[in-house]
């Protein structure tokens, strides 16, 4: 029995020391459990205006330093949980013998032996094992009281403390339960605040107030205890009742913006319970919301199921308003319908013009609007129309951009060709643009899958006359001087067109004037094939704006054109924005310089006006790009004498004021008498569907200019039974033949898609 004791002895002192090399090796503490918590964090609209509060793993907190924690929080705080914190070493001995004697006496109340320290290590770590974690947490407490000061303890612990709503740490607590910052508490407060942690959800205010304010009165009685406060302060709490604060709704606006900024923004860039400053401005977007939905409205009963809209500043490219689906509710109300691929419609025209003028043409340049067949996307043939079916015949470029004509557009990017107008969109941040081979003639009337952020990129563009900025969704210094794409001169005289509301009227006869009156706009719709979506881009010296309309799962409206169904809403945005932009001092984007000049010119052949010329119009040009011949193509009673190239339409139109006496040629006919093929051209390159089983193509020829009938067909030397060709994949030749006249060979290329 005597050998047992010193064995005991050893024991005890074996323990001892392996607690305390535990302790002083610090091997249960891993310093990186207690860095800083991540914060929650706001994202603001360009005013400051909360647009989204992020909480971090579903916790809402930000970290104060301690020194910016009121004296009076940390001693409720103390009081409450751990009067004797300042002199122990991690266990409170005397706390802990009595929490073991409450527990081991039948009767007693139990009480807690848990320092802060301890608290602060089971809020770190957890408690894996239950009570049995106990022991460890007994050995991180002292191990922690090694290696961090008491105030560092006590800055970790106050920011980690739990409060209902998973909100964590006193300051958002204060926020939540008071609706004011910590450097306002009041002893009423502060000892709410450090009574709520021992039971979060029992002892919430708005949930359990009696209950709160008793366990409240009771710390602050400990607070007079410990000397915290004195009595007249005692008393003077008791009898006031902290007043809590509504509960208030988490802001949600804008949310896939939102989304978008979240995924572009680094952590870094957020900051330590600060927020992300956006460009958005929440009472323009508030107000493009309420008239996107309210134009969906007005459609819905045409089949269009949802809308979206984006407002850019033209001097700084960044993002005013983004509406991502009118109607969250609707079909694709979840999506970022800005960032899905559409096809454009008409909207692509402009920049098709302005390459045009770049490479020669002008506002008054005549334009064929006559019909023909093309190649188009896929290689598919089709034959271009009009938006109301019917040609024009020769029409100005002012006319048939201002009124979105299909065959016009169509001759445009025949004298561009298609691979200039590809690369120059690409260069505009069209992505999905290919070659001009893949699109073929479909590309100039939008047949291709744009983005609206791509498009509303592009305008600004234009609307700056040629110099690009990106678009940026944090607020922006000053204006950006932005990098040169188009000539400024030729984009100056395409905004002109666009903005010109006689253009416009007589195009689709109405300007949309009304709808933003005093305001000057420039303005381009787009409809895109089989009434699938509804475009409008809208621009200001200050805004652009751009609306798309439709149906999401791509089904067509009912017969719904860009200028009826977007036009309308995009009018009212761009008015509503352009307001704003004055009213918060956006600026008006810098311009580079683009002189012009003005010549009065002839309406039917756009040279200078001559003295027969009857219908003449003041139009403006480059400078250095003034007309220099004048108009001689006039019978001695006025009448246009028709081009050979337009004898074919104006014999199927028979208009008035023009005489088909063949003794002019234009610059683009063909020299007299030559035999030449029209359709397909020489050099043509087919991309065909292998699925279209016997398609065939019609063959077109034509003779000085005039479209006419061949005797016979030739294709690679031999002769073809009719004027139209069943194409099979190679290179071919082929030949017309008229009059015993042979025209020029016309060899065309033939790829089957894979």
């Amino acid at each position: 029995m005597r050998a047992k004791g010193p064995w005991g002895l050893g024991v005890l002192a074996l323990v001892w020391l392996c607690w305390t090399l535990t302790v002083h090796s610090h091997v249960m503490i891993s310093r990186d459990r207690f860095v800083p918590t991540s914060d929650g964090f706001s994202v603001t609209d360009r005013h400051g205006a909360t647009l989204r509060a992020v909480r971090r793993d579903g916790i809402d907190r930000r970290w104060v330093p301690l020194d910016q924690i009121p004296r009076i929080l940390v001693d409720a705080v103390i009081a409450a949980e751990d009067q004797r914190f300042r002199s122990h070493n991690g266990v409170d001995r005397w706390a802990l013998a009595r929490a073991v004697r409450d527990t081991l006496t039948p009767g007693h109340r139990r009480s807690g032996g848990s320092t802060l320290t301890q608290q602060l290590v089971k809020r770190v770590y957890g408690r894996r094992y239950g009570a049995l974690s106990k022991f460890g947490e007994i050995l991180r407490a002292q191990s922690l009281e090694r290696i961090m000061s008491k105030d560092e303890i006590l800055e970790q612990y106050l920011n980690r403390l739990p409060y209902s709503d998973e909100i964590e740490g006193v300051a958002r607590a204060c926020e939540s339960y008071f609706g004011h910052d910590l450097s306002s508490l009041s002893a009423p407060e502060a000892a709410l605040l450090a009574a709520i942690p021992r039971a979060p959800t029992l002892l919430d205010p708005r949930r359990a107030r009696a209950r709160a304010l008793e366990r409240s009165a009771w710390v602050l009685t400990r607070m007079h205890a410990t000397g915290a406060i004195d009595h007249p302060t005692l008393l003077r709490s008791l009898a006031e009742e902290p007043h809590i604060a509504n509960p208030v709704g988490r802001p949600w606006f804008a949310a896939r913006f939102v989304d978008r900024v979240l995924t572009r923004e680094t952590p870094a860039a957020r900051g330590r319970g600060g927020s992300i400053r956006t460009s958005l401005d929440l009472s323009l977007q508030q107000r493009t919301e309420s008239l996107a939905r309210a134009g969906l409205v007005r459609m819905r009963s045409q089949g269009a199921r949802n809308a979206a809209a984006v407002v850019v500043a033209n001097a700084t490219g960044e993002v005013l308003a983004y509406v991502a689906a009118a109607d969250e509710q609707a079909d694709g109300g979840s999506l970022d319908l800005l960032d899905a691929p559409r096809q454009p419609g008409s909207t692509l025209k402009p920049f098709a013009y302005e390459l045009f003028f770049e490479r020669g043409g002008n506002a008054a340049t005549v334009l064929d609007d006559v019909q023909l067949s093309m190649t188009g996307a896929r290689g598919e043939h089709f034959v271009a129309t009009d938006y109301d079916g019917h040609e024009r015949g020769p029409v100005s470029a002012r006319t048939a951009l201002a009124a979105s004509l299909n065959l016009a557009a169509l001759d445009v990017a025949r004298r561009v060709r298609q691979d200039p107008l590809a690369q120059r969109l690409r260069a505009l941040g069209f992505r999905g643009v290919a070659t001009g081979d893949l699109h073929g003639g479909a590309l100039v009337l939008g047949g291709v899958g744009v983005r609206a952020l791509e498009l509303v990129d592009a305008y600004v563009t234009l609307a700056r006359w040629g110099t690009r900025v990106p678009l940026v969704f944090a607020p922006s210094e000053g204006t950006d001087a932005g990098i040169s794409l188009l000539n400024p001169s030729h984009a100056r005289i395409t905004w002109d067109i666009l903005q010109d509301p006689h253009a416009r009227r007589e195009g689709f006869g109405d300007d949309l004037q009304a709808l933003a009156p005093g305001l000057t706009f420039a303005l381009k719709t787009g409809t895109s094939p089989n009434w699938r979506d509804a475009w409008c881009a809208v621009m200001t010296d200050r805004v652009t704006v751009l609306v798309w309309l439709g149906d999401p799962a791509g089904r067509a409206m009912a017969e719904v054109s860009g200028f009826r169904a977007a036009a309308p809403m995009a009018v009212q945005i761009a008015h509503e924005a352009h307001t704003r932009a004055l009213t918060v001092g956006l600026a008006v984007a810098p311009r580079p310089s683009a002189p012009w000049a003005t010549s009065e010119v002839c309406t039917h052949s756009g040279l200078r006006a001559g003295a027969r010329c009857t219908h003449r119009v003041t139009e403006h040009f480059a400078r250095g790009e003034l007309p220099t011949a004048v108009c001689d193509q006039h019978e001695p009673n006025g009448d246009w004498v028709v081009p050979a190239r337009l004898r074919a339409w104006a014999l199927r139109a028979t208009p008035g004021g023009m005489s088909l006496r063949n003794t002019l040629t234009s610059t683009h006919d063909s020299p007299a008498q030559t035999l030449l093929i029209r359709e397909p051209r020489d050099g043509a390159r087919w991309l065909l569907d292998p699925r279209r089983v016997g398609f065939s193509a019609p063959l077109r020829v034509t003779l000085a200019g005039a479209e006419v009938i061949a005797d016979a067909w030739e294709l690679d030397g031999t002769a073809l039974a009719s004027a139209r060709w069943t194409p099979t994949e190679g290179t071919h030749t082929l030949v017309a033949v008229r009059g015993g006249q042979r025209s020029a060979p016309a060899q065309v290329t033939v790829t089957l898609a894979r």
